[in-house]
């Protein structure tokens, strides 16, 4: 059970470890080392196009904005309060921009209003505007949020507008999530892979014969005996012929044979010089 569980838990390690290197890396590729991301679409319209607030001041870095007419046309662009800009525009027709996708890299739009919208050049409330034939680009700061960006072709219509945010710290944070996507794949892995600990198969001893049972008594230790004296003879059974005449020549080398008495010593320590019989002094 505990094998299962494991292997479970190591797949989906490497289900979310698999995601998120290949989340990390193409989105590192994708900004680049500068961590620019620029997201664009094209409206193709000359009806007004807004910018709110959820889209340029959801980042804390700099908002570039850049809208191009198509040949021959021009256009105009412009920054209010958003409550002075969602007033001029009213309900009529016009484009507003809800979001971004990072997948394709697209600005998300949807299209609302009905009639023709006021001219939007006159007004006094913008904070900034511009408008030129071919491109025209305005750059939103953070510090005047919140901002509402409206865009609208003079001549022609508008034919792609682009939004541009650099912020390095995007291509870190894609790279370190790349590293733990890969950490947490290799850890899955090994999980899954891993195989249960098997105990060895325990070896079959085969019994050790029985040493042949004798008559044979323990020999004891022989104190004083350094390995090269000559040891008695064991004593054994008596009756036994073999033994008792080992036994026999053993006792009749300890017994000293009889030798021819010797004259005593003399004060000195040498025996005695014998003197010859004298046949005179016998008869004497």
């Amino acid at each position: 059970m505990a094998t299962i569980v494991k292997r479970v838990v190591g797949a989906l390690l490497a289900l979310v470890g698999l995601a998120l290197t290949v989340a990390g890396v193409w989105l590192a590729a994708e900004l680049g080392s500068s961590g620019t991301a620029e997201f664009t679409v094209h409206p193709a319209t000359a009806d007004p196009v807004l910018i709110g607030p959820d889209v340029l001041n959801r980042v804390d870095a700099d908002v570039v904005v850049t809208a191009t007419p198509t040949a021959g046309g021009s256009v105009w662009m412009a920054l209010a309060n958003p409550s002075d800009a969602n007033a001029v525009v009213g309900d009529s027709k016009h484009v507003a921009v809800t979001g971004v996708s990072v997948r394709d890299w697209t600005l998300l739009t949807t299209t609302t209003g009905t009639g023709t919208a006021p001219e939007l050049g006159a007004a006094d409330l913008w904070r900034q505007q511009d408008d030129a034939k071919g491109p025209v680009t305005l750059t939103v700061e953070q510090s005047g949020a919140p901002e509402t960006l409206v865009v609208k072709s003079q001549a022609g219509q508008i034919g792609s507008l682009t939004l541009t945010v650099v912020d390095k710290s995007w291509f870190v944070e894609s790279v370190i999530a790349a590293l733990i996507g890969l950490f947490l794949l290799v850890v899955g892995v090994v999980l899954v892979t891993s195989r249960r600990a098997r105990h060895p198969v325990p070896v079959e001893v085969p019994p050790v014969p029985e040493a042949p049972t004798g008559t044979f008594g323990p020999v004891g230790a022989v104190e004083g005996v350094d390995g090269h004296e000559p040891t008695s003879a064991l004593t054994g059974d008596r009756d036994d012929p073999a033994v008792a005449a080992d036994t026999d020549v053993g006792t009749a080398a300890e017994t000293p044979s009889e030798a021819p008495h010797q004259a005593p010593a003399d004060s000195h320590g040498s025996p005695a010089t014998q003197q010859p019989h004298d046949p005179e002094e016998v008869t004497r």
